[in-house]
């Protein structure tokens, strides 16, 4: 009687559960790892990217034999949702974006249509804030056809992973999507939107790779397109925040090598004057990786220090001529002496704005090598 009992009052719970009849697997799906959009001609250009779903992670036996092509989806519309519509009913298969990691813009965007951009991201809500945002000059079709090594797939290239410490530079200019809109709308300072490119030419398996890289940024300001810089211009904020293991330094023609271990920068506001002066303290830790020349440790941090300041004056002019503070020393006067300037002022950042420059090597020493 019991056991009786019991089931008569299991069975109406067993009714009311919730099951996955309605669940998806991932071979129901189409799974959307980047997207890229474009403008021409008053049409929004929209570009997907999708990976089979086999190779989106390494297999154990190591990379697979033969490379799965990412499928590539394009259509163009009025409007930016129009186009995302358009590729969605012409789909075999159902998209899903809650895997999009990266989002690659071309040019005319940036220079117009990022409010536009940045009201669609933020209002998808299966795009997350953590996607990497990018620009290029090129077609978008051959930035997600790049390659890695290995015949390995799409998502372990520099466009899915920007921040990998031994990428060098590369990883000061990698920038999220949160990132971007929470600067977006700040009066002062600038953002770097990093740029990407193709190399047909560096890297060959069977025939040459096609190789996505980071050559660059967009320069925007007060929510304007300012123009572009190369990692060269940008290279001091390497200097101001060092975010990998090591990176070069060479001095006397590329004869003294040398490997920074650390290196962290400061700015200091200057107050008195009609618009903010600015004094920059760099401390840098470096070891000797190759020394042909056979210079001193007090030779190696008096040269090392030169051009470290003379390549920071280069990137605050480059700044200058752009109208922009590239290396985003306003963001300090405007947070902590917002009342001592207007915004206007706050914005005149040129070589006259820089009292003093700073720079402190220290040479831990040399690399011991097998002989």
């Amino acid at each position: 009687m019991k056991k009786l009992l019991l089931f008569l009052l299991m069975v109406p719970q067993l009714l009311i559960l919730t099951g996955c009849w309605g669940d998806r697997t991932i071979i129901d799906q189409t799974l959307i790892t980047g997207f890229g959009i474009d403008f021409k001609d008053n049409q929004y250009i929209v570009t997907v990217q999708a990976l089979n779903f086999t190779n989106i992670a390494k297999q154990e036996s190591g990379a697979p034999q033969v490379a799965a092509p990412p499928l590539i989806g394009q259509a163009t519309g009025k409007t930016i949702l129009a186009a995302f519509t358009k590729i969605e009913e012409r789909s075999p298969i159902p998209l899903y974006y809650g895997h999009v990691s990266a989002v690659v813009l071309s040019k005319s965007i940036i220079k117009s249509k990022m409010k536009e951009i940045s009201s669609f991201i933020s209002g998808r809500p299966l795009l997350r804030y953590t996607l990497w945002i990018y620009g290029t000059d090129r077609d978008i079709k051959d930035i997600f056809m790049s390659q890695s090594f290995f015949n390995l797939p799409f998502l372990y290239t520099v466009v899915n992973t920007p921040d990998e410490r031994s990428r060098g530079s590369l990883i000061l200019l990698s920038l999220k999507f949160h990132q971007f809109i929470s600067r977006y709308t700040q009066p002062v300072g600038t953002i770097l939107l990093p740029s990407l490119d193709i190399d047909d030419k560096g890297f060959k398996e069977e025939k040459e790779d096609k190789v996505a890289y980071i050559n660059g940024a967009y320069v925007i300001s007060q929510k304007k397109f300012k123009g572009q810089v190369s990692l060269k211009d940008v290279n001091p904020l390497n200097f101001m925040k060092q975010e990998n293991y090591n990176r070069p330094l060479y001095l006397e023609k590329d004869k003294v090598n040398l490997e920074i271990r650390s290196s962290k920068g400061s700015v200091k506001v200057v107050k008195g004057g009609k618009k903010p002066k600015y004094i920059i303290k760099i401390k840098t830790e470096v070891a000797v990786a190759q020394n042909e020349n056979h210079l001193s440790n007090k030779k190696i941090s008096s040269d090392a220090s030169k051009k470290i300041k003379k390549e920071v004056l280069k990137t605050i002019k480059q700044g200058e001529e752009l109208h922009a503070d590239l290396l985003n020393l306003s963001e300090k006067a405007y947070r902590f002496y917002r009342k001592d300037w207007n915004i206007k002022a706050l914005n005149e950042v040129n070589s006259d704005s820089i009292k003093d420059i700073q720079v402190n090597v220290h040479v831990l020493g040399s690399k011991t090598y097998k002989r």
